[in-house]
């Protein structure tokens, strides 16, 4: 058991707990449901250590004594010096580009036999089926 859990923990915890019951799974399929259907693609870019990753075109070094403070990142190896938040998010975009185009499977491609497999909007939208 911590025997000083730290400052504020009351007022965090009712934060932490609405943060946990957001559906995130929930979340991602609607996403992707409405993605699909505008045509794009979503595709997931692991976001591990890109804190601790310096985002300088020619470094790229992950050291953990880069991040001095959740404000401050300076590499360790090639001095780049910036705000930790940006730093980590220009990891995760360069991340997200070297993953390269992503394509779906169900006709977003145009290519031959890769077929649309959604409903037409009427059948979708809950309109009753007329019988063939």
């Amino acid at each position: 058991m911590i025997e000083e859990p730290g400052s504020r923990v009351a007022q965090k915890s009712g934060l932490n707990k609405a943060i946990l019951d957001k559906g995130w799974y929930g979340r991602e399929v609607a996403l992707r449901s409405k993605a699909r259907y505008a045509g794009s693609v979503i595709g997931r870019v692991p976001a591990a250590y890109a804190s601790q990753m310096c985002s300088a075109p020619a470094c790229g070094e992950v050291d953990a004594k880069s991040r001095k403070s959740q404000a401050l990142f300076r590499c360790t190896t090639c001095g780049y010096t910036g705000h930790d938040d940006v730093n980590a998010a220009k990891c995760i975009t360069a991340r997200g580009r070297a993953a390269g185009p992503v394509v779906s499977g169900c006709g977003d491609s145009g290519l031959p036999g890769s077929v649309k497999r959604q409903a037409p909007r009427s059948i979708a939208r809950g309109a009753p089926r007329v019988a063939a």
